[in-house]
């Protein structure tokens, strides 16, 4: 059985519009069975080769082609239309109309005089635009400059959907600009008169006043606008801006008041499409052509004069941008560089843009570049950037750069004072957890979500803080965990910048925990292990160097700690520091509530008589002190850190209650608050730490034997020996 072999017949000749089957063709045809007919090829002197002769050959198939590029012999003209030219109107029956783009015998203007599709070609200038506006369809009206070649499934989506929506948005404009009657509003002359007020001749005589309301055209924008998110994002793309063209010159026929609500809801859809048009160029990174395609489209579009600033808001450079790809790369550190023959040049986008660009690499988890890009990006919505760049230093941790998270948290950017100084105390407590125990939260912050008000501006949506999520897992390459003693300068620094840390108990809880006891497990809980206190000298020499420490943090808000300072006893050494700092919220303002704050010290009272020593300068303040501390003790027999149970604690708050009575500076009266409520609701089997206070009292008295207390103290404990006779 002989092989079919499959040959196709090829033109090199691009230029003669004239086409025939003549010499300069090659003719390949299928080698067929021999019983069938062969049409022989004569031969030809000009174009045979000496090395090819033609045996025998066979019609080929004919594929679908343009009447101009068939057998039949075509005639080209310039935009004739009056008549088909020479043989033009003859075609065969793979030929399509070049314009209708089908077949030639479906084409209703075939021979039509003013139209004469037979006479078509490309080399036209008048056909081949009549072509690309019927490929191109609506698109070509709403003048999208695209090429017939352009058109994809994409684009033939997006224009079958703008010429249907074109349609019902204009009957609905149409409608609104009729506008309707309230049947259910009377009009009266005699609206003064009561007797003849709402009469039947006003109301059958007078034409009542049109009222007009855009709000149904808004909603079937809306609509359009919903169900265009819902496509690709190229498709997406057109339907938004092909809409904008369609409503963008919308007004009111009523008066000022009716036009300006009007304008205001067209600016705001505006704004939205902008926006979200914004967002697709970041996200899908369109090709250059196709997106100066676009800007073209919108800078055409008649904008009005209150919508003018949104001009130049599709200029959003593209990610391989010689700018922004330096930044990303670290190869720019500063957001400018210097063009030739004119001035610096700084990376400036629109908060939308830069939202796109955050929410695209946060989803990449490009935390690095997403740092480099936040720090030098500037834009014209200071506040909205200042909260996406109060979020590097988490980025940071989640990177394992720890070091310079804290470094991030204390530079002054956008003009404002450092992100540190705008921490809630939920989001202090939380980076003091990452420092520590190396794990952060799986979430990643999300950009405020922006919306639009005519004559307002952008305004803000809160979004849910990753710092306050209950999902935490460990930092990929986080173990180099920073010294516990660079968190406790991070923390002190925190609390010097930080009004709302800085006031709050919660705050001084934390940081004592941290370092009030000697080690911690990997997830940063403290093990209950007491420190061993140290020898008088270095409690003496400790206190100066620590108040050094904290007067150089206030005057220059910077901490230095002398290498010497942990020599001998290193953890001691940190939990003095914090306690003086203590010390000097105390000193600063009431402390309140305080008793979670003292129960650090349970573990380590020597440390607890160094904090009331440092309050002794000032009598007055440890006269409130004792006040607040009776007053919560009193409050709740049982409290959440200091149960029934617990004689650890119920003892330590003896022998600090203790302190009071021993210090002569402080004054204490029977007949005075907080000692008058004391004794009236001394109750040792319901509050149990005023047994020990009370055994500690008649200790000190026994063994000391000049007189420890004085006189109204002494008096003071008379009264509550006595009472317990009484019960």
């Amino acid at each position: 059985m002989e092989q079919n072999i499959t040959v196709i017949v090829l033109s090199d000749d691009d230029d003669d519009c004239t086409t025939s089957l003549d010499d300069s063709s090659v003719l390949i045809v299928d080698d067929a069975d021999t019983n069938r007919a062969v049409a022989e090829v004569p031969k030809s002197s000009e174009v045979l080769d000496e090395d090819l002769t033609i045996t025998y050959a066979q019609k080929a198939h004919v594929l679908p082609h343009a009447r101009y590029d068939c057998t039949i012999p075509f005639c080209c003209t310039e935009g004739a239309v009056s008549g088909p030219e020479n043989s033009n109107a003859a075609y065969c029956e793979q030929c399509f109309c070049y314009v209708c783009d089908k077949p030639a015998s479906t084409c209703t203007f075939w021979t039509i005089p003013g139209f004469c599709h037979c006479n078509a070609h490309k080399r036209s200038v008048y056909w081949k635009s009549l072509r690309d506006k019927n490929v191109m369809g609506y698109l070509s009206e709403l003048n999208f400059p695209f090429n017939p070649q352009d058109m994809d499934s994409d684009l033939r989506r997006a224009e079958v959907s703008l010429q249907q929506f074109a349609c019902s948005l204009a009957l609905k404009y149409a409608a609104y600009l009729a506008g309707f009657q309230n049947l259910n509003q009377p009009i009266c002359c005699h609206s003064a008169d009561r007797r003849k007020a709402n009469c039947e001749g006003c109301n059958t005589q007078h034409a009542k006043p049109l009222e007009y309301s855009y709000v149904g055209v808004m909603e079937h924008i809306c609509t359009f606008l919903d169900e265009a998110m819902k496509q690709t994002t190229k498709t997406c793309t057109i339907m938004l801006l092909g809409a904008v063209k369609l409503f963008i010159t919308h007004s009111s026929p009523g008066n000022s008041r009716l036009a300006e609500a009007v304008s205001d809801i067209v600016l705001r859809l505006l704004w939205r499409v902008t926006s979200k048009v914004q967002t697709l160029f970041v996200d899908a990174d369109f090709p250059a052509a196709f997106t100066n395609q676009l800007l073209q489209f919108f800078l055409a579009l008649p904008l009005p004069p209150d919508c003018r600033w949104l001009r130049n808001s599709l200029n959003v450079l593209p990610w391989d941008d010689p700018l922004l790809s330096a930044v990303l790369k670290g190869q720019n550190v500063t957001g400018e560089r210097q063009v030739r023959g004119r001035r610096s040049e700084a990376l400036f986008e629109t908060i939308v843009v830069i939202q796109a660009r955050v929410c695209k690499l946060q989803q990449e988890n490009r935390y690095r570049e997403l740092v480099r890009y936040l720090k030098v990006v500037k834009s014209d919505s200071i506040p909205v950037l200042q909260i996406m760049k109060d979020w590097i230093p988490l980025y940071l941790c989640k990177m394992g750069d720890y070091s310079g998270a804290v470094d991030a948290l204390f530079i002054s950017s956008c003009g404002s004072s450092c992100a540190a100084s705008r921490l809630s105390l939920p989001q202090f407590c939380a980076y003091l957890r990452i420092l520590i125990s190396g794990h952060a939260p799986s979430d990643v912050p999300r950009p405020p979500q922006l919306d639009f008000v005519p004559r307002s501006g952008v305004i803000l949506k809160s979004q849910p803080d990753p710092l306050q999520s209950s999902d935490w897992m460990p930092v990929e390459g986080g173990y180099r965990l920073l010294k516990r003693l660079e968190v406790l300068k991070f923390a002190l620094r925190v609390l010097h910048c930080n009004s709302a840390a800085f006031a709050h108990p919660e705050s001084w809880v934390k940081i004592l925990n941290l370092h009030s006891t000697s080690s911690s497990n990997s997830d940063g809980a403290k093990e209950s292990t007491a420190l061993a206190e140290p020898d008088l000298n270095f409690l003496m020499r400790t206190r100066a160097t620590v108040v050094g420490i904290l007067t150089e943090l206030t005057q220059s808000s910077r901490i230095q700690i002398p290498r010497s300072f942990q020599k001998v006893y290193p953890d001691q050494a940190m939990l003095l520091l914090t306690t003086q700092a203590l010390a000097a919220r105390i000193l600063h303002s009431r402390l309140c509530p305080i008793l979670s704050v003292l129960m650090m010290f349970k573990l380590n009272p020597w440390a607890v008589r160094w904090l009331f020593h440092s309050l002794t300068v000032k009598p007055n303040v440890l006269q409130d002190l004792l006040c607040v501390v009776v007053e919560e003790l009193l409050k709740e027999p049982d409290q959440p850190f200091l149960s029934k149970e617990d004689t650890l604690g119920h003892s330590f708050i003896a022998s600090f209650l203790c302190l009071f009575f021993l210090e002569r500076s402080v004054v204490l009266d029977p007949n005075s608050y907080p000692t008058s409520a004391l004794l009236i609701r001394w109750n040792e089997s319901k509050y149990p730490w005023q047994r020990y206070l009370r055994q500690q009292l008649e200790f000190n008295e026994n063994v000391h034997k000049e007189a420890i207390l004085t006189q109204e103290k002494h008096r003071i404990l008379q009264m509550i020996q006595w009472s317990l006779h009484q019960q």
